[in-house]
């Protein structure tokens, strides 16, 4: 364990959001509060033995690394800070779907659609290491953010997932209820150099103490901000992405060629597509950051797992790698990547 931790600065407190689950029962209700905040938080809502399955595949692979010990049932960091990424291990997508098909969650999501989900393959399985106490700032939301504002073209619902404890020292996810309602992270998916400082005061953001059994939800413009990690144990959570059943879906499948200017892909019906792209296609890797230029060969290589999202002159408008396979540990500690690593 590293002491300092324990001295950092702590977190100003943050107002609680509601809890949405007495509403499942009152769609209309629940819809309204959507539309309003654009989040909603359910507590204790996803039955404990599926959590506890997510739980111990991640505890397994941080203890394949060395980062929790062998002995321990709860991810306390073992202090270790440079990993060996050939021990790493990927995390199976049997994992988030055996998640999102168990009885409990997917009541929960349905009874707010009024429909079924369609789970889209972009799945994020965060292990946030404590930050180290001299870099975390006097700005708790600095990682502020909107997803949609780089993923043009889907309008995917975000189920965010706490599979621990998770109080004020360990951080977790805050957000700032009706800021969906527009772009205040950068107006276009290829500006560069978005500010993230002070865009919200700190009076807009709310986060709850997250136990395990607890579901956020919320709209692909609301902003949110993972907040730093202030205590001995690594923060372990899973955030998957759905849209309506009944909507149109980006296409999924693997990429068999790409040269620059057009990229071939096999979707999962077996049809074989082209699309052109150019300078106005965002780009995504596994971590989320947009490609340019060269770097784009390391998204877009042949076997490759990519979500496209085409206009309808076959241009490419969004394309980006499916859900990341490994625990999304910082790559700088890693003395070599894992496997098959795609940055």
């Amino acid at each position: 364990m590293n002491t300092q931790l324990l001295s950092a600065t702590q977190p100003a407190s943050i107002d609680e959001l509601p809890d949405s689950a007495p509403l499942l029962n009152d769609h209309k209700a629940l819809r309204q509060r959507w539309e309003t905040d654009g989040v909603l938080y359910f507590r204790d809502v996803i039955d404990q033995d599926s959590i506890a399955a997510v739980r111990a595949e991640y505890l397994a692979r941080l203890q394949d690394v060395g980062m929790v010990a062998a002995h321990e049932s709860q991810p306390v960091w073992s202090g270790l800070n440079r990993l060996d990424g050939a021990l790493a291990r990927p995390v199976g997508d049997d994992v988030w779907r055996g998640l999102v098909t168990s009885k409990s969650f997917h009541a929960v999501v349905s009874n707010f659609l009024g429909e079924a989900p369609a789970w889209v393959p972009i799945v994020v399985h965060r292990a946030a290491p404590p930050a180290d106490p001299a870099k975390i700032g006097p700005d708790n939301f600095k990682a502020g953010h909107q997803d949609g504002v780089y993923n043009y073209g889907i309008d995917f619902i975000t189920c965010w997932v706490p599979l621990m404890e998770i109080d004020e020292t360990v951080g977790g996810l805050a957000v700032v209820p009706g800021s969906h309602h527009e772009a205040h992270y950068g107006k276009h998916p290829g500006l560069a150099g978005v500010n993230r400082t002070g865009v919200f005061p700190d009076s807009a953001w709310r986060r709850p103490d997250y136990k395990p059994g607890d579901l956020l939800m919320f709209h692909s413009m609301t902003a949110h901000a993972g907040l730093p990690n202030r205590s001995d144990k690594i923060r372990l959570s899973v955030d998957i992405r759905f849209l309506p059943s009944s909507v149109p879906k980006p296409i999924t499948g693997t990429v068999l060629a790409f040269d620059g200017a057009t990229v071939q892909m096999q979707a999962e019906s077996g049809e074989r597509l082209d699309f052109a792209i150019d300078e106005n296609t965002t780009i995504r890797g596994p971590k989320g950051t947009p490609v340019i230029a060269e770097a784009r060969n390391g998204v877009l290589f042949p076997g490759a797992e990519i979500i496209a999202v085409p206009d309808t002159n076959g241009r490419a408008k969004l394309i980006r790698s499916v859900s990341r396979k490994y625990l999304d540990l910082p790559a700088d500690w890693f003395t070599q990547l894992p496997p098959n690593w795609v940055r």
